[in-house]
């Protein structure tokens, strides 16, 4: 009986190693690792645990939003690390992230996987490099592949060679689309960014002469340091100075007063925390120089620069209590997008603030009535005026740029002569 017993054992025992190797055998094995590569877009649609790439190309403009760089994996298992570097195209490094993880668990393996990075264009430095780029890929530090695109100059942005810099000329721009408790001003960002652009290729102010001041940075603090302390001891009696300004506005119900709205400016208490305009006028008229040349797009209605909406919530609209700043000087001058009791538009179409859009368009010679396309400070205001004037009329609102001192009391001058 015992010695049946063991028999059977031996047999069941064979029998499993039998059917164990046999499962074995014919178990599923994992298919070979394939690296598929790497597309470029505008956008990305999710689909599942898949990303597809929306509207592939290699060809990008300042205008879009960003660059994604999507890789495509099959049959990927264990743990890896993937890295981008963005270059420039003078081929230096623009930007290179940290090592991403992918982690699949242990006899696992995706039959997809995609990965993306984004590089963020417009309204950002990146814009400010238009030509050949260069995107490369590396997992576990190998690199796996790199790609080329383009990146173009948007219309406004096409500006030909440079002028011959200034040393002696200095600019401050600030441009604030996001605000802390406040709506967003669209394209404000990239306005600031455009007209530094402009400063520099066209007027010719060094680069390193432009300050800058985008959201975040664009405190009640810095704006006011760099115009009473920073500025007086950098310019001199032969100084250009620009100014540019896109943001809200608001005014004091109280007294009528408009103030310059800070990133950190609070509509309900305006006096202490944004800029009067009047003293902002009185502060750039003390500096000792040349002159100083305004670009201001907001409004000072009460109503969100370039939207409906109302800046302090549950405000009525004041218009009527607005007071008119004027400049009792010849070497300040200010163009700003609307007068006392209007709102400023954006221009849907062209990305930029309408105000904003005729000025550089203006700058770079649409202004100008002479063959060397050399464009005057009048010239440039009656181009702006009627064009803004037009194209918000056809929207159903007026916005009336306006021009201080006033047009007749201003003395004329060439604002920029754009190469050919």
């Amino acid at each position: 009986m015992i010695k049946e017993i063991r028999t059977l054992c031996i047999f069941m025992l064979l029998l499993f190693l039998i059917c164990a190797c046999s499962a074995a055998k014919y178990k599923e094995s994992q298919p070979p690792y394939e690296f598929e590569g790497m597309s470029l877009s505008k956008g990305i649609d999710r689909r599942g645990d898949v990303a597809v790439g929306r509207e592939l190309t290699t060809s990008f403009t300042t205008d879009d939003p960003e660059v994604i760089s999507l890789l495509r994996f099959k049959n990927i298992s264990g743990k890896h690390y993937l890295r981008w570097e963005w270059y420039a195209p003078k081929g230096e490094l623009y930007y290179a992230t940290d090592n991403y993880p992918i982690g699949i668990s242990e006899g696992k393996y995706r039959k997809e996987l995609t990965a993306w990075h984004r590089l963020s264009i417009s309204g950002d430095k990146a814009a400010s490099y238009p030509g050949e780029w260069q995107v490369k890929a590396y997992m576990d530090d190998d690199l796996i592949i790199s790609l080329p695109f383009s990146l173009v100059l948007t219309d406004l942005e096409n500006i030909g060679e440079a002028q011959k810099p200034n040393p002696k000329d200095w600019a401050l721009v600030i441009g604030i689309e996001e605000y802390g408790s406040l709506p967003r001003v669209i394209y404000a960002k990239s306005d600031a960014l455009v007209m530094r652009l402009y400063y520099h290729k066209l007027l010719g102010v060094p680069e390193e002469n432009i300050i800058t001041l985008i959201n975040k940075d664009a405190t009640k603090a810095k704006i006011e340091g760099f115009i009473r302390y920073y500025l007086p001891a950098n310019v001199s009696s032969e100084t250009t100075l620009y100014i540019y300004y896109a943001g809200h506005g608001a005014p004091d119900i109280s007294k009528g007063e408009p103030y310059l709205v800070p990133y950190d400016g609070d509509t309900r208490f305006l006096e202490q925390s944004a800029y009067n305009l009047k003293t902002f006028y009185e502060d750039l008229n003390k500096l000792k120089v040349k002159r100083v040349l305004i670009f201001i797009d907001s409004c000072f209605s009460g109503v969100a620069a370039r939207s409906s909406d109302m800046l302090e919530k549950g405000a009525r609209l004041a218009l009527s209590h607005v007071q008119n700043v004027s400049i009792a000087s010849e070497k300040v001058i200010s163009i700003s997008a609307t007068n006392e009791a209007q709102v400023s538009n954006s221009y849907e179409e062209k990305k930029h603030g309408l105000f904003t859009y005729y000025l550089l368009n203006g700058m770079r010679g649409a202004a100008s009535s002479d063959e060397d396309k050399s464009v005057s400070i009048k010239e440039l205001y009656a181009y702006v005026l009627n064009n803004v004037s037009r194209d918000a009329r056809r929207k159903g609102t007026e916005q009336t740029p306006t021009i201080m001192p006033s047009e007749e009391n201003v003395k004329d001058m060439t604002i920029s002569t754009p190469q050919q």
